[in-house]
């Protein structure tokens, strides 16, 4: 892989880290508790809830929250399906042009409609959209460390700085652009969308969806 190809796949990463998190916060806080990237956290609230933990802030309906992950893998599977049949150039970008569709269209729809109870058909199509994107990282390890889970970023981070402060043993090698710049440009650009998508999920309500959309959209368009 050449150095702009892999400098094209890494910018293309953070894009999607900021995407990720303004997608996931803004969905989260207009539908009152679901994680449409993090799935993994409608388990942790649907076991609030089922406790009786309601104080916890979450008032997605709980069929939603316990549907968040088959429609999740189903996105997923889709792209595990529809990637191979393409060539490698074609598959990346066919995936996230889908993705890019799926959220434009709830913006617009958003836009067009306004809140209602719709909007569980508007998070479940997100919910796909980025089934579909994490997938395309599952596919394409060259695009770095993942963009929508900051869990284990965030750990080897730590660690990092444990070897910095000489606190541990440093790593056997260690390259001037190692994994841990593009960890630390992931969990910067995730937390930067988390902020922005609250920001303007305020006075665009799921329509804010479509701002990372449209600027993944021009990074694909640059890219070709």
């Amino acid at each position: 892989m050449s150095t702009n190809e892999s400098g094209g796949l890494l910018s293309l990463a953070t894009l999607l880290a900021f995407l990720s998190g303004f997608v996931d916060t803004a969905a989260f806080i207009h539908m009152h508790g679901l994680f449409v990237a993090h799935v993994t956290g409608n388990f942790v609230l649907l076991g609030a809830t089922l406790a009786g933990g309601g104080s916890l802030g979450a008032e997605a309906p709980e069929a939603l929250q316990l549907a968040a992950l088959p429609i999740f893998f189903l996105g997923a599977m889709l792209t595990g399906a529809i990637a191979p049949r393409l060539s490698a150039a074609r598959s990346l970008p066919a995936v996230l042009w889908s993705a890019v569709l799926l959220m434009l269209g709830v913006a617009g729809a958003s836009a067009w409609a306004g809140a209602g109870p719709w909007d569980a058909a508007s998070a479940v199509v997100l919910i796909l959209a980025m089934g579909m994107l994490n997938a395309a990282h599952r596919l394409n390890p060259a695009m770095g460390p993942p963009f929508a889970l900051m869990t284990g970023n965030v750990a080897q981070l730590a660690i990092r700085a444990a070897q910095l402060l000489h606190f541990a043993p440093p790593p056997a090698e260690t390259a001037a652009s190692g994994p841990e710049g593009k960890m630390l440009r992931a969990v910067l650009g995730f937390a930067a969308g988390c902020a922005a998508g609250a920001a303007a999920q305020v006075w665009l309500g799921l329509a804010a969806v479509g701002i990372p959309a449209l600027l993944l959209a021009i990074g694909l368009a640059r890219r070709g």
